[in-house]
């Protein structure tokens, strides 16, 4: 599977805007052979998951994978913060394809910070840098 950004910042936007009741009723599963558009978005929450930036109970059986009742954590948070702007989002896509780099981690919180940093000083007017 492909790491999608736009998928993780889709995913993490929904976590995030969760109440406290869907939190707790949520649930994403996919079974280690499926490949259907909710089982590439539930591996999407595993590899956040993974990485610590979503937290949750894992359920996993020998044919499927599942975490209930998901959460940002800390690191999620601020991660979701520097990617939530769908201006600053696409600059950031736009920086590193310029740079001929590979979107990682490290690569959205650089580029994220220069966009930042970029907005705080002026540097554009742009509309599109809202939410």
């Amino acid at each position: 599977m492909k790491l999608d950004w736009d998928l993780v910042r889709e995913v993490m936007t929904e976590i995030e805007e969760m109440t406290v009741a869907e939190k707790n009723r949520s649930e994403f599963q996919a079974d280690y052979d499926e490949d259907t558009p909710e089982a590439t978005k539930a591996r999407h929450v595993f590899l956040l998951h993974e990485a610590g930036f979503v937290k949750g109970t894992r359920s996993d059986t020998q044919n499927s994978k599942a975490l209930l009742v998901p959460e940002l954590t800390w690191e999620g948070q601020q991660l979701l913060a520097t990617i939530r702007s769908k201006g600053i989002w696409e600059r950031v896509k736009n920086t590193a394809k310029e740079k001929g780099l590979a979107l990682s981690f490290d690569v959205v919180k650089v580029a994220g910070k220069m966009a930042l940093e970029q907005l705080l000083k002026g540097g554009d007017s742009d509309p599109g840098l809202t939410a």
